[in-house]
């Protein structure tokens, strides 16, 4: 019977060719007569709502900014946003019909656009991935953030490594000569080790005095809330370190909290640049001190050991002169009968500790340390044949009297094969021949000019740390046009991501073998690298930018309505978002958990803070949540709900945006100019709350049509104040009557309703595909270093549903990642 079926497509083939021709759709057929009905009287000449316009619209494809145009309104058509609800509403299939219109032409100017694209592109590392390469590449600690050191990195939305942010402009050059030859000096000091111990001991010098009255001792700091071990008559308590690098720190200590209080924190603090470093809860008694000891990298200058609480300034105990003065020394708590009578009063009449007390008995620190791993990588980068410094001089000796010895010839040869492998690792690739020529001609130029051979060596890895071939990340070539990265950049790009810096050697020997690309071998690395302490750097740097954590504390919150706020409850909101996300991927739970939970992890200080059970001991521990406590998930979190804040009172629609941006993935146009702000409420007027007046200020028709996609995005978490904490009334200075009630209901654009945050937290779990898309546009953005556009959609939709059947676990979504086309491609 087969013979009917040939004769039955022939017959329906002559009868095609005699129908007339499909009029093929163009913009005049299908998108022009839509516009007219349902859109223009909104977006013309005349009227612009969203500062958004169609009747000037270009009908080209080809450029990203026309693309991008047309991106956002089919967006807008498909989510059912446009036309608004209280407009006309076009049929299904005229719907249908522009969305497949408008995909069929982006898709078909696609290759357009990518063409544009130049042969290479150059990204330059952002400060912080220029001090981590600095740390693998030599083992030597750069602090950017040190005044006078790397220029600040310029953010986008709070990504602060995107290409076309991070330029280079003379300043920078400067900078990075000058930061190079303090790394080069830091690798290879000319003076020798400068290696130190010191101890700070507060019963040195102090026995006789123990003595002559009867105390035992041993002689103890006391620190007070607020109150920081500097320079005393008694005990010189600054901590100085006066090479960068890394330092091996002990304390011992304790701790007295009056009863049902607070314990006693202790931070070590960056006087120069007015950082905590060191944060750490005292829950040791007082006769049962600890010995806290910890190894890290710190930079040049003076530290001080801080009891880092809301001191006296708050409480308004400020009789007397302290203890800071001859008369005073502590011992302990049962003996403090000879404490200055006017002074602070810390123990009631029982002895018994009115504020948090922390009890320092001695600290030491030591170093800079050199692992062996920086110094097998500083002997790689540094001829064999050459010592790194003359042999220290001591003083008082006959060495010290006899003529320093001749200094070692450098052996050309060997002097290249050193800074072959040098650059080699610092550039991220095989440096060339003709490449290396310039710096071995540094290097015979400072010879010729009398500088020893060492000081001259030291000029040629200056050189090399100057090349853009160290500070930028190269992908493409000049010699051939490549769609796709190679093994060498790959290798870059994946430990950037993870790593924040250059790849370790595993890395560079799957490159060199031409493996990496590999699915079966970039999964593995993928795996191993997870595994490295160095993941912290990415768990650290994504939800940070991701988030815009970097706002948290930008505008320093009133003391008079929010007393309790301190800067270690301020570094513990941070922590713990970053401590989720850790979290979250270590035990690789689902994309869901970002949005709705029943766990967090919090500290002492937090959980106080959210009215949580205090936890049993130090330090951050993942405690279980229930219902009434209305936390679970990245959007109730304190670090979130402050970041979009003011410091005096919750804004509604800054929490809105950023729950549109970080969340939704829509970032909202910016607000008309001159629009009035919200007043406040007058005295002679009811009391009203914030959403009261926002809802008054929306009506009119320049800020009613963002409002109403804003506004719900930040109503749903008005039960949190301005610090995250949760409230059932909304303070209200002015105006008459008790503070009202919270309303924290609303609706979204798309017309489901919900009351309360963990409501509207149900909403965007029950819509996991369009978050895990968002998810890992935002991952893209932060991998690939630039904004992700029209043309990125379809591989990043590709990614999230390739994870959709195991729900959405972190560890997938980053393998389908790595190993996807979006990744792999230029």
């Amino acid at each position: 019977m087969a013979w009917r079926s040939v004769v039955t497509f022939l017959i329906a083939a002559a009868w095609a060719d005699l129908a007339p021709a499909a009029v093929p759709d163009t913009f005049d057929t299908v998108i022009a007569p839509f516009f007219r009905t349902y859109c223009n009287r909104c977006h013309d000449g005349k009227v612009q709502k969203g500062e958004f316009r169609l009747d000037t619209l270009s009908r080209g494809f080809t450029l990203q900014a026309e693309a991008e145009r047309w991106s956002e309104i089919r967006f807008r058509i498909n989510s059912g946003e446009m036309p608004p609800k209280s407009e006309p509403q076009p049929k299904a299939e005229e719907l249908a019909k522009i969305v497949e219109w408008t995909s069929t032409r982006l898709a078909e100017g696609e290759a357009a656009r990518m063409a544009q694209r130049g042969p290479i592109a150059y990204y330059r590392l952002s400060r912080e991935e220029y001090a981590n390469t600095i740390q693998d590449l030599l083992g030597v600690h750069y602090d950017p953030m040190v005044p006078g050191a790397l220029n600040e990195d310029p953010r986008w939305h709070g990504f602060e490594r995107i290409g076309s942010k991070l330029t280079l402009s003379p300043s920078h050059v400067e900078r990075y000569l000058k930061a190079a030859e303090e790394v080069v000096e830091s690798a290879f000091p000319e003076q020798g080790n400068p290696f130190k111990k010191s101890v700070l001991d507060p019963t040195k010098g102090k026995e006789r005095w123990l003595e002559e009255r009867g105390l035992k001792g041993p002689v103890r700091a006391l620190l007070w809330p607020n109150r920081r071990l500097v320079t005393t008559i008694f005990w010189n308590g600054s901590i100085e370190i006066d090479k960068p690098g890394a330092y091996r720190m002990r304390v011992r200590l304790s701790g007295v909290r009056p009863p049902g209080g607070r314990a006693p924190h202790l931070t070590l603090w960056n006087t120069q640049l007015r950082v905590s470093v060191y944060d750490a809860d005292i829950l040791a008694p007082e006769d049962e001190p600890i010995t806290l000891e910890w190894t890290q990298s710190l930079s040049a200058g003076s530290y001080a050991l801080w009891n880092n609480m809301p001191g006296f300034d708050e409480v308004g105990n400020t009789a007397g002169t302290g203890l800071n003065n001859r008369q005073n020394v502590f011992t302990n708590s049962r003996d403090v009968g000879h404490l200055n009578p006017v002074g602070l009063k810390l123990f009631d009449d029982n002895r018994v500790a009115i504020y948090p007390l922390l009890i320092l008995d001695l600290v030491e620190w030591e170093g800079p340390l050199v692992s062996e791993e920086a110094r097998r990588k500083r002997e790689e980068a540094w001829p064999r044949n050459l010592a790194v410094s003359p042999p220290p001089m001591v003083k008082g000796t006959e060495k010290s009297k006899s003529p320093p010895p001749p200094p070692p010839t450098l052996e050309k040869e060997v002097a290249r094969a050193s800074l072959q492998r040098f650059a080699s690792r610092a550039w991220r690739r095989p440096a060339t021949d003709a490449e290396l020529d310039r710096y071995v001609k540094v290097l015979e130029s400072e010879l010729s000019l009398g500088e020893s051979p060492a000081s001259a060596y030291r000029s040629a890895l200056v050189g090399i740390l100057t090349s853009k071939s160290f500070f930028y990340l190269k992908e493409g070539s000049l010699d051939e046009y490549r769609d796709q990265i190679d093994d060498w950049e790959l290798a870059s790009r994946l430990s950037y991501l993870l790593w924040g810096s250059m790849p370790d050697d595993a890395l560079f020997a799957a490159a060199a073998e031409g493996k990496l690309r590999d699915p079966q071998v970039i999964r593995a690395q993928l795996a191993r690298m997870l595994t490295d302490e160095k993941i912290e750097r990415f768990t650290d740097a994504f939800p940070q930018q991701w988030l815009q954590l970097h706002r948290v504390g930008a505008v320093a919150p009133d003391r008079r309505l929010y007393p309790d706020y301190d800067t270690w409850l301020e570094r513990s909101m941070v922590l713990e978002t970053k401590a989720y996300f850790q979290a979250m991927l270590r035990e690789n739970r689902s994309l869901r958990e970002f949005l709705i939970s029943d766990w967090t992890i919090v500290n002492e200080r937090l959980a106080r803070h959210y009215g949580l059970p205090v936890p049993g001991g130090p330090g951050f521990q993942k405690v279980k949540l229930r219902p009434e406590d209305h936390r679970g998930g990245l959007l109730t979190q304190a670090s979130i709900l402050s970041l979009t804040s003011d410091g005096s009172r919750h804004r509604p629609v800054h929490r809105g945006v950023w729950v549109s941006e970080a969340i939704i993935g829509r970032t909202p146009p910016p607000p008309p100019p001159n629009v009035d702000p919200l007043e406040p409420t007058p005295l002679n007027e009811p009391k009203a709350t914030i959403r009261r007046q926002l809802e008054a200020h929306a009506t009119h028709a320049v800020c009613a049509f963002c409002h109403r996609t804003i506004d719900p995005l930040g109503f749903a978490f008005d039960h949190f104040d301005a610090v995250g904490a949760w409230r059932t009334e909304e303070r209200v200075d002015g105006g008459k009557g008790a503070n009202p009630p919270v309303n924290a209901s609303g609706v979204l654009s798309d017309g489901r309703a919900f009351d309360g945050p963990d409501e509207f937290k149900a909403l965007l779990a029950a819509d996991l595909d369009r978050f895990a898309e968002v998810f890992v546009g935002q991952l893209a953005t932060f991998a690939l270093r630039r904004v992700m556009t029209v043309d990125d959609a379809p591989r990043i939709k590709a990614i999230a549903e390739a994870a959709r059947a195991d729900g959405y676990p972190l560890r997938a979504i980053l393998e389908n990642f790595v190993t996807s086309d979006l990744f792999l491609q230029r």
